[in-house]
């Protein structure tokens, strides 16, 4: 029994053509093959979160063991319609960044807190910060670029005299919003 032949349309004037070649899947069946597969572009790329890169505008020194703050929340009002008993409307109202925070072992160099002392003294000292995110293979996955940051905490190292842990010096810092910018 042979399959049915496959009418494809053109776009000129409407006519059909009719092929009369067996289809990829009829004939792998025929021949008791597996149907042929068209090669997927992955859907998902997973984000790693152990490569990564942090770049302040005019700190490139700095290198980073852990960051962590990429968050938006956006508070609701409870709307209680009258006659609807069964249910509340929950609408937005507005929405707020969360702080990010940098953490790194203490290093050579005192650009981090000197650039929080800038704002103590009353200097409103922003910059752009960009947090790069790497696949396993080293290409760029994503970049997430938070505008207008300025450091609002500065906690230095912990220091124990039974320890033999990395003094970690954290900043935190404030900032107008964030883009994901994917590749």
């Amino acid at each position: 029994m042979s399959p049915l032949p496959r009418v494809t349309a053109t776009a000129r004037g409407g006519v059909a053509r009719v092929d009369s070649r067996p289809s990829a899947e009829a004939t792998a069946r025929r021949f008791g093959l597996p149907a042929p597969t068209t090669p997927q572009k992955t859907a998902h790329q997973v984000l790693s979160n152990h490569r990564y890169h942090v770049a302040i505008d005019g700190m490139e020194q700095a290198a980073f063991s852990e960051v962590s703050g990429l968050a938006i929340e956006t508070e609701t009002m409870d709307f209680i319609e009258g006659g609807v008993n069964d249910r509340v409307l929950r609408l937005p109202v507005r929405s707020k960044v969360g702080n990010l925070t940098l953490k790194r072992g203490v290093a050579a160099g005192q650009k981090l807190l000197e650039w929080h002392l800038n704002i103590v003294q009353g200097y409103l000292d922003v910059r752009n910060v960009t947090i790069t995110v790497y696949q396993t293979n080293g290409a760029v996955l994503t970049r997430f670029e938070l505008l207008q940051a300025y450091p609002v905490k500065w906690s230095g190292p912990q220091f124990t005299g039974n320890g033999d842990a990395v003094a970690v010096e954290t900043l935190e810092l404030a900032h107008a919003g964030f883009l994901q910018i994917s590749q």
